[in-house]
């Protein structure tokens, strides 16, 4: 689940369409976005949730199914950084 995990949390940062820089050796990440639509229920994110690595808004029903957006908070872009090797800042430092 921890591959799953890394790859959803950098989805929702937009790791992938934007690449990190590097300044002195170092690699930093400055996310253009921070949400991830899907189920409230996704054990991936709920695990996110329950370790304190993300929170998520209202849910919204659609009819035979729900919806709801999670983001990382700053402990999540910590731990994310951790396991990518870089620094993350907020999306809205």
């Amino acid at each position: 689940m921890l591959e799953k995990m890394i790859a959803d949390a950098s989805h929702a940062i937009g790791l992938g369409h934007r690449k990190p820089y590097t300044r002195h050796g170092r690699k930093f990440y400055r996310p253009y976005r921070n949400y991830f639509a899907i189920n409230p229920d996704d054990p991936v994110w709920t695990e996110l949730e329950r370790r304190g690595y993300a929170k998520h808004g209202e849910v919204r029903d659609r009819g035979h199914y729900q919806t709801t957006s999670f983001w990382l908070t700053r402990a999540g872009l910590d731990w994310l950084g951790e396991q990518l090797g870089m620094t993350i800042y907020d999306e809205e430092d």
